[in-house]
């Protein structure tokens, strides 16, 4: 089980640096960072701590 959850954590980080890259992400809808930079930045930081948060699992 430890796999899936190190999977989920690649995917959320890829998906937080696809959104780095291109300068919006999807919450409840499509955010941009140049209208609403500051809830661009907090769900950005979100999807970071949530895929870092996927190493850090503990064993069964």
């Amino acid at each position: 089980m430890k796999i899936f959850w190190r999977i989920i954590g690649v995917g959320l980080l890829l998906w937080a640096a696809w959104d780095i890259y291109f300068g919006y992400t999807f919450l409840y809808d499509v955010i941009y960072k140049e209208v609403e930079p500051t809830l661009y930045w907090v769900t950005v930081a979100a999807w970071i701590i949530l895929g870092l948060s996927c190493f850090y699992t503990k064993d069964e």
